[in-house]
């Protein structure tokens, strides 16, 4: 069972973020204990952010976590145009199997014309590419999901997850592009919980899940930001529209892992 969209970083890495974090805060191995809490035993992880950390966050990632079966790498995107484009030219072939987007972040539009060439070399590897969307704190007309719909009819034979599904600000718009896309999945990660950062309303989900299947959508645990506890209730609130087991399975792990199989990057 492979647990979707978690973040690890170096000691004092999450403190840079937050100074109440502990040093110690979010490192792998911290991961493994959390995987086995939740029943998994595979975590997609991604690389820290450039903000803050010296070095190159992808890099550390793909040595800290190297030969350690545990753990699938998914690198970060900390910059545009030819920086993204380097970075995936860089990473992809040591071992990258996926790639986090954030933009509010890194301060760059999901449909900056620059990142063409990056997005180009992505769908010819097949790597899943994974937005953050929900409003957090840059300007929504650059990562609104509806941005996405360009990027995905440009590259279709690119696996795109919309995070967070938009959050109830967004989801409507969410829907609408995957509506208008085969290649664009919603991501389940904190917005399932009524507390959650991103929440979006049961009925949202349950129209989503009814019109486009389980195999569009894959679930997250946002480690170390949400506790054990609170993704143990996000799983309650998923297996409470009562799905199929297989469908469950998909959503829990099996689109992921289908996702991550499907990568065709040259050497890694």
């Amino acid at each position: 069972m492979v647990l979707g969209h978690c973040h690890v970083g170096p000691p004092g890495y999450f403190r840079e973020m937050w100074d109440q974090c502990p040093e110690r805060y979010g490192l792998p191995e911290q991961l493994r204990l959390y995987l086995g809490e939740l029943g998994f035993d595979r975590a997609v992880v991604f690389a820290p952010f450039q903000e803050w950390m010296a070095g190159d966050p992808n890099a550390w990632l793909l040595k800290t976590i190297r030969g350690d079966l545990r753990f699938i790498p998914w690198i970060t995107i900390n910059g545009t145009g030819e920086l993204a484009l380097e970075t995936l030219r860089e990473h992809g072939p040591r071992g990258a199997r996926g790639i986090k987007f954030h933009p509010a972040i890194i301060k760059v539009a999901i449909n900056d014309r620059a990142l063409e060439p990056f997005y180009g070399l992505a769908e010819r590897w097949r790597l899943p590419l994974l937005y953050h969307t929900g409003p957090h704190g840059w300007e929504i007309a650059k990562y609104n999901p509806l941005l996405v719909d360009q990027v995905a009819q440009r590259h279709p034979d690119l696996p795109l997850i919309v995070e967070h599904l938009g959050g109830r600000a967004f989801v409507r718009e969410t829907f609408a592009v995957m509506e208008n896309n085969a290649n664009v999945y919603g991501g389940f990660t904190t917005c399932l919980n009524e507390d959650a950062g991103w929440h979006v309303p049961a009925d949202e989900i349950r129209a989503l899940l009814k019109r486009f299947g389980a195999s569009r959508f894959c679930f997250g645990s946002d480690f170390p930001y949400n506790t054990v506890e609170q993704n143990k209730k996000a799983l309650a609130v998923l297996k409470g529209f009562r799905l199929p087991a297989a469908d469950l399975g998909l959503i829990l792990s099996g689109n992921l892992e289908r996702l991550n199989a499907a990568v065709k990057v040259p050497g890694a």
